[in-house]
């Protein structure tokens, strides 16, 4: 299944699961996620290659239906998309011509979260708090591709492809605070966390399982219907 049909898919779910919660806010985000990259497999990249934490820094997409079951408590469900590639080449390595050795990788995550919020003093406020957590499903996919070096046979694989893609199910924290300019919209800022770990194909038979998760900084546009 490709990644376009995957997220359409994903966001048909949110969309029919919004219209059934008869969803009483509208949120849309843009945000940056960092990933932690806390696996052995991002940090032998690391080391080898010219890449950083920093490099996989990149967009986060999202929009959350909302319903709230009281004056301190909603439900929520919410869908996002973040995808970054990173070109590089082996940090202390070269071809005996001096060229580079390049290699690059990518990851891709596609969400689907529900979540439970609460209002210490309320959602009616101009301007209030928030603290959540839920569960969720995300659609994955890590890509290595370029020349790899065999340090046992000190050879270079040119023009190799590995991949991984799953289903794999995490858990999310996160709080915020939301300034309610009028009945109708307001803005919201919001840390998210994310725990996400999931299992690497036998392209990279030996390596624990891939470290997905890290922190996401959201902006929002909030759209109230209640």
């Amino acid at each position: 299944m490709t990644m376009k049909k995957t997220l359409l898919i994903m966001l048909s779910l949110l969309i029919m699961n919004g219209l059934a919660l008869n969803a009483q806010s509208f949120n849309l985000k843009i945000g940056l996620f960092h990933p932690s990259m806390e696996s052995d497999l991002w940090q032998i990249n690391k080391e080898n290659l010219a890449f950083q934490d920093q490099d996989m820094v990149e967009k986060y997409y999202g929009m959350e239906y909302e319903h709230y079951l009281g004056r301190h408590l909603s439900f929520s469900i919410e869908g996002g998309y973040y995808e970054n590639e990173h070109y590089s080449f082996y940090r202390d390595f070269e071809y005996e011509d001096g060229s580079p050795i390049y290699q690059n990788l990518a990851l891709k995550i596609t969400s689907l979260e529900a979540d439970f919020k609460f209002y210490p003093v309320g959602h009616r406020q101009k301007f209030f708090p928030f603290l959540g957590a839920g569960i969720g499903m995300y659609y994955w996919k890590y890509e290595q591709w370029g020349d790899f070096i065999d340090f046992e046979n000190d050879t270079v694989l040119e023009d190799e492809y590995l991949e991984t893609s799953a289903y794999t199910a995490g858990f999310n924290a996160k709080g915020g605070f939301v300034f309610r300019f009028s009945q109708q919209w307001g803005i919201s800022f919001e840390t998210r966390y994310l725990y996400l770990k999931g299992n690497l194909s036998s392209f990279f038979e030996g390596f624990e399982k891939l470290d997905l998760g890290g922190f996401t900084f959201n902006f929002g546009v909030n759209f109230f219907f209640r």
